[in-house]
């Protein structure tokens, strides 16, 4: 008798492999998009990828993350031929991305998008949720999905102006044209462009900036600028008075005062 395989059960193994995680450097882990084509972001791999994200937030060794594409892509988001117009499939899919790219900002880990090549529709908003973006010479940015009857949704309207200011935002999302990097620096889209060849090593030295320092001390410290963005400059000071206590009687700002004081480098557990 013929054995039968479930096609569901392959579609979900072959999302399951469709991004890679890597160790390089101490306290680094760098997840790899490898979805063909171009980093497409089906279900299973936005549910990959916040699985793994989730696994790395329970590690104490892991301090940092860095997030890039392989090839020519970033990702260009969700393939438009997985598309349904069942309100079950809309909603399902906005909760996914938007679950995702909640994760990244809740997470204590700060989140490098190394950016490679096509970072287009979904692909552009999960670099919206990452803290900082380092963006390849050939990169290419852009919220296309006015052109097909949709829009960015997934939280990139609320991400989007948050960075690049309203009027910069609606040009982007209204037009659906597409920008390189050196417009995407100048708008405050990225912090850094890199010559192609030198983005994974420039984003891997930033990350090891991050991951040498205290661990409480940088996640307090994305925790406070991203309550301050979202609910405002007083709910921002609130949040710092908690966690200053929190952190100031912990281990790490022990050992960083006693290092101070014997002119050593900290070992931050």
């Amino acid at each position: 008798m013929a054995e039968h395989t479930n096609t569901s059960d392959v579609k979900g193994v072959i999302e399951s492999t469709a991004i890679e995680l890597a160790r390089p450097r101490d306290g680094v882990a760098q997840i790899t998009i490898v979805s063909q084509p171009l980093g497409v972001l089906r279900f299973g791999v936005k549910r990959s990828l916040q699985a793994r994200l989730a696994e790395l937030e329970a590690d104490p060794q892991t301090r940092c993350v860095v997030l890039t594409g392989v090839e020519r892509a970033f990702s260009v988001g969700s393939d438009i031929r997985d598309f349904s117009q069942q309100v079950g499939w809309l909603l399902e899919n906005e909760h996914v991305e938007a679950g995702l790219n909640a994760a990244i900002q809740a997470s204590r880990l700060p989140v490098i998008a190394a950016i490679n090549g096509f970072a287009l529709g979904g692909g552009a908003v999960l670099t919206l949720a990452c803290d900082i973006r380092i963006a390849a010479q050939s990169a290419t940015f852009g919220f296309p999905e006015v052109k097909v009857g949709a829009f960015a949704s997934g939280s990139g309207t609320q991400r989007l102006p948050r960075l690049v200011g309203r009027g910069r935002a609606l040009d982007l999302l209204l037009t659906g044209r597409t920008i390189d990097a050196a417009e995407a620096y100048q708008i405050g889209l990225v912090e850094y462009v890199v010559p192609d060849e030198e983005l994974l090593e420039r984003a891997l030295d930033v990350a090891a900036q991050i991951a040498a320092n205290a661990a409480s001390a940088v996640a307090a410290s994305k925790r406070c600028v991203n309550i301050g963005l979202q609910d405002g400059f007083e709910a921002g000071l609130a949040q710092e008075r908690k966690l200053r206590v929190e952190t100031g009687a912990g281990p790490d700002a022990i050992e960083g005062r006693n290092a101070f004081l014997e002119k050593r480098e900290p070992r931050f557990d």
